[in-house]
């Protein structure tokens, strides 16, 4: 897999969608900002003790959230990277296919496919395109999996030709 052309074919990690790094970022910031106002003396004093215990414990649950997201993310990263290395191409060839609407006003085909493996036994799968194009029943289309794991992902999106990322 690795004369595989464009970008790494994968979901957006969970930390790596917008709204999601917002609020991750003000939960980051909102311990030591609590912290600090009770040490820095921006509190009345009958409610310091209150307002430092609950700086520190937000501080010590975001430190937590933060180990994980960056565990998470290099798992991930890991995973995807072993399929780039160890991944077989195959083609798969479609069942069926369906016009849906993926948006308000964006229509995508939802794709059932059998994708057949040298040594494993056959699978389907389903997946999202998005774009105008008809794809046919019998169409094939590339997909790389990973010989031992279950683990794959198309190749190539197949309204462009392209590869997906």
């Amino acid at each position: 897999m690795a004369e595989a052309e464009g970008p790494v074919n994968r979901p957006p990690a969970y930390f790596e969608q917008p709204i999601w790094t917002l609020l991750g970022l003000l939960v980051v910031c909102a311990g030591p900002v609590i912290l600090l106002a009770g040490i820095g003396g921006y509190v009345p004093d009958d409610d310091r003790l209150g307002v430092v215990v609950t700086g520190l414990v937000w501080t010590a649950l975001t430190v937590v959230v933060v180990v994980l997201a960056i565990v998470g993310t290099v798992r991930d990263q890991r995973v995807w990277r072993d399929l780039d290395t160890a991944g077989v191409r195959v083609t798969g060839t479609v069942t069926s296919a369906q016009r849906v609407w993926c948006g308000e006003d964006d229509r995508c085909t939802r794709v059932r496919m059998l994708v057949t493996v040298p040594g494993r036994p056959p699978f389907t799968t389903s997946h999202l395109v998005a774009g105008e194009e008809i794809i046919e029943v019998g169409t094939g289309i590339p997909v790389d999996v990973h010989p031992t794991r279950d683990l794959f992902r198309l190749a190539t999106v197949p309204s462009t030709g392209g590869a997906s990322g």
